[in-house]
């Protein structure tokens, strides 16, 4: 392999994803990473061009027969959608969620067809998917139906060189107790592991975090840690791992640098993503891990109000491909080997 083949997609197109991919590939720095395929409509293409005042030559396909990287272009399979009324920007509608899931389902197909490496979308809106169509609480449960796949899998997010995963995600605050359970912290260690070695870290430090305040302090504040938490934690270094913790949640970070742990397992969703954003909303990215195929997008949403001023900063996206196009490499290695 010498550079990748990503599949891109714009997400919710009535948001800032045209503006920021329009940014991104406007830098010839960005486009000698991979070679792309732009899964979109045309006009919306040029829409983000146009907002963002920066262009990026490509040749339009419509059919992947077509597809053909010889002259080192960017591809675009030219996607209209197939709602009958018109995208309505700057919020969430049934138009743009329909396109949303069409674009990420042909994007997809590259991948099953083994023509793209990777996939990274720009942002999309979990409403506006709904109202399209999504019958799953999350994109990572749709791509999981649409790939077939019933293996274990996790939202991570990324901030530089520190990853983030959490056994458990997108449920109720007051339902985490019930669903925190030795098996799922246990996956999600172990896909954590696996995420980062196929992001090229050689020997991955993890830090797991508790959920009580103190951690605890041995049952005085909730038993969790020594019932639920340690024997995972157990577990996983006995399959070799190298696995540190439970640390409270006031502290991780401190225990992250003193340690220098490469990832975090949190218990619940904000429970680490939130210092995450803090060290650095601008540059999150969120990795769909444990997927057959590498999907990457920015931490952040559509940004709706930010629709056609050209104020959207790109530098999530740009580190969102810059990783998809790593993982793309470090799953074909992975791939190779096996």
């Amino acid at each position: 392999m010498t550079v990748p083949v990503i599949a891109l997609v714009l997400g919710d197109p009535a948001g800032v994803g045209p503006e920021l991919v329009a940014k991104v590939l406007s830098q010839q720095a960005f486009r000698a990473q991979a070679n792309i395929i732009i899964v979109a409509d045309r006009k919306e293409v040029q829409t983000g061009m146009d907002i963002a005042e920066r262009t990026f030559p490509y040749r339009e396909i419509s059919h992947t027969a077509e597809v053909d990287f010889t002259d080192d272009e960017i591809l675009l399979l030219h996607h209209s959608g197939s709602h009958p009324s018109a995208i309505e920007h700057g919020k969430a509608t049934p138009q743009s969620g329909v396109y949303i899931l069409e674009t990420l389902r042909k994007a997809l197909d590259l991948t099953q067809q083994g023509i793209a490496d990777a996939l990274c979308f720009a942002p999309l809106n979990k409403e506006a998917m709904h109202l399209g169509g999504l019958e799953f609480s999350d994109e990572l449960h749709w791509f999981k139906h649409q790939l077939n796949w019933d293996k274990f899998c996790c939202e991570v997010n990324v901030v530089d060189d520190v990853w983030a995963g959490r056994a458990t995600s997108h449920i109720p605050f007051r339902d985490i107790v019930d669903n925190l359970t030795t098996d799922g912290i246990l996956a999600t260690v172990e896909l954590m592991h696996q995420t980062l070695l196929q992001a090229g870290y050689e020997e991955p430090r993890i830090a797991v975090q508790a959920l009580n305040p103190h951690g605890g302090e041995n049952g005085l504040f909730g038993d969790e840690e020594q019932t639920v938490i340690k024997p995972a934690i157990e577990q996983a270094r006995a399959k070799g791992l190298a696995v540190f913790g439970p640390y409270p949640g006031d502290t991780t970070w401190k225990a992250m640098q003193a340690e220098k742990l490469n990832a975090v397992v949190a218990m619940y969703h904000d429970q680490f993503s939130t210092a995450l954003k803090m060290l650095s909303f601008d540059r999150g990215v969120t990795i769909q891990a444990g997927l057959p195929v590498p999907i990457a997008t920015a931490n952040h949403g559509t940004a709706y109000n930010l629709y056609g001023k050209n104020a959207a900063s790109p530098t999530a996206f740009e580190q969102a491909f810059l990783l998809a196009v790593r993982m793309a490499k470090g799953h074909h290695r992975q791939s190779t080997s096996q």
